[in-house]
């Protein structure tokens, strides 16, 4: 069994060796040059000449008695060998690092980094799945985190109001494909949390780096190296720009609980995902999209923890250094070191009876505090016992509950129940009476909604137990429409009591 599903068992084996630092740059090398990009499907001699090429550019990753700086250019002569570029160069030097960077090459074929296919007479060079994807993250943490994660916040916000937009009545393939927008956005509040993190890594890294130096003037360097110039001045100006934590914070929330709670955006979130195959179903679709939008808000209504523990670590690295400065000068080196010896002398000199009535013109003014004597800190009480309680309930949010409690409201208006159309029904028709749609007089919006259940109760025959109980809904097409202000629609029949015509006339 190996040790990684897709990645051989001796795979870091590049990086626990002598030359770890030059594998390392041959892998970096070889996925910016063959994989990445336009696909390419390099030969075993061109990945030599690519190894070659490291091993010429960074001498330094070499061992003392293996420095092979200075080598000579290499180009590629016909199918099967590499020659120099200018025969004049030609040395042991370059064949034995020729021979070395096949070495190389060997040794990545058979650590399960590269892969050898044949295609008929010609061989060439590929990378698998998993080493391919280790290596795409190793490039990414050598690159600028602050570029990588430049605009989240706003792409963030982007994708969760185009899919704001989405209704059933959208038919077009590319609007509603935006719906997978929002699998999209999850990804990218998990990439700006990761880059939260990585910046408090980062700063505790500092702190280690700035506390292990030996002098106060290594300490001040690293300080300013690795935190002003490296940190503050890159994923500070992010974070605290374009990618700040607050910004659009609530925006993104309302965003994706509006979208939580509106059903017809959600029903067409599911059917995306069905058709994505991000879901085994439109039911399991409606889940996975409930899942997204639910991690986007608490991810957004959580990360101001995250933001304060950066910017409380970083005061607390301020401070720190603030103080090395201040004791520093307190020390003999320091301003108040040289102040002291200065005043030692004046009393020695005071002490010989030299400038015995020696003085100096000052003006003494009065010490007066500017606070009030009565406005001071209270005595400190001792300490209070701690008392098992019950924890308080999670604050909420009075605005955010009235907006839900009045779409609910809103939710139920608008789709009558069968209780609410029977009592409309009741007011229209009169016992064992027989009425037109045409006829029915509409005065209010419930009038109307409760109106147009019933006639679809009609159109369809699908009538309600409770309607059905107390009348019977017949369409009559034949006979002039109903038409009003507020609709003009088909004309039906309403007959109280929930009689057949067979019964009625008996």
């Amino acid at each position: 069994m190996s040790l990684f599903r897709h990645l051989h068992d001796e795979a870091f084996l590049v990086f626990s060796r002598d030359h770890k630092h030059l594998y390392a740059a041959c892998l970096l090398d070889l996925h910016e040059r063959f994989f990445t990009g336009a696909p390419a499907f390099p030969t075993p001699r061109q990945v030599v000449h690519a190894i070659y090429d490291v091993m010429r550019a960074n001498p330094s990753l070499w061992n003392e008695g293996d420095n092979f700086g200075g080598l000579p250019d290499v180009i590629s002569a016909g199918r099967r060998r590499i020659r120099k570029a200018d025969l004049a160069f030609a040395s042991e030097k370059g064949d034995k690092a020729l021979g070395l960077a096949r070495q190389l090459y060997s040794r990545l074929v058979d650590w399960g980094w590269l892969e050898e296919e044949e295609y008929g007479l010609r061989v060439t060079v590929d990378m698998a799945m998993g080493p391919l994807l280790v290596i795409q993250r190793l490039a990414s943490l050598n690159k600028d985190l602050s570029q990588r994660f430049g605009g989240l916040i706003v792409q963030i916000r982007l994708n969760l109001e185009a899919v704001e937009k989405l209704t059933p009545e959208v038919t077009d393939r590319k609007q509603r494909e935006a719906a997978l927008a929002v699998r999209e956005a999850r990804n990218q509040a998990d990439q700006f949390t990761k880059s939260l993190r990585a910046i408090l890594a980062d700063l505790k890294r500092i702190r280690r780096t700035v506390m292990e130096s030996k002098t106060i003037g290594t300490r001040l360097e690293a300080f300013f190296e690795e935190f002003v110039d490296q940190l503050l001045l890159k994923d500070f100006e992010s974070i605290l720009t374009v990618n700040h934590p607050y910004r659009f914070r609530d925006a993104i929330v309302d965003l994706a609980r509006r979208i939580s709670y509106t059903p017809d955006t959600m029903q067409v979130l599911a059917e995306e995902y069905a058709a994505a195959s991000m879901a085994s179903d439109v039911e399991d679709g409606h889940t996975a999209a409930a899942d997204d939008l639910l991690a986007i808000e608490n991810i957004f209504e959580q990360i101001g923890e995250m933001f304060e523990r950066i910017e409380t670590f970083r005061r607390q690295l301020e401070a720190r250094v603030r103080n090395t400065i201040k004791y520093a000068e307190r020390g003999a080196q320091g301003l108040v070191g040289r102040a002291g010896d200065l005043v030692r002398r004046l009393d020695a000199l005071l002490r010989d009876g030299r400038h015995d009535q020696a003085t100096v013109e000052w003006s003494v003014e009065p010490l007066a505090s500017p606070w009030s004597e009565h406005h001071q800190a209270s005595t400190r009480q001792p300490r209070r016992p701690v008392e098992a309680r019950e924890l308080p309930a999670p604050p909420s949010d009075p605005l955010y509950e009235l907006r839900k409690q009045l779409r609910l409201e809103y939710i139920a208006r608008i789709a009558p129940r069968p209780e609410d159309v029977r009592k409309f029904l009741e007011g229209q028709v009169p016992p064992f009476g027989t009425k037109e749609a045409r006829f029915v007089e509409i005065e209010t919006v419930d009038d109307f909604l409760a109106f147009d259940s019933a006639r679809r109760y009609a159109l369809t025959g699908e009538v309600p137990p409770q309607v059905a109980g107390s009348f019977d809904l017949q369409p009559s097409p034949d006979t002039p429409p109903h038409d009003s202000e507020w609709l003009r629609c088909a004309n039906f029949v309403i007959r109280r009591g929930g009689l057949r015509k067979g019964v009625a006339h008996a």
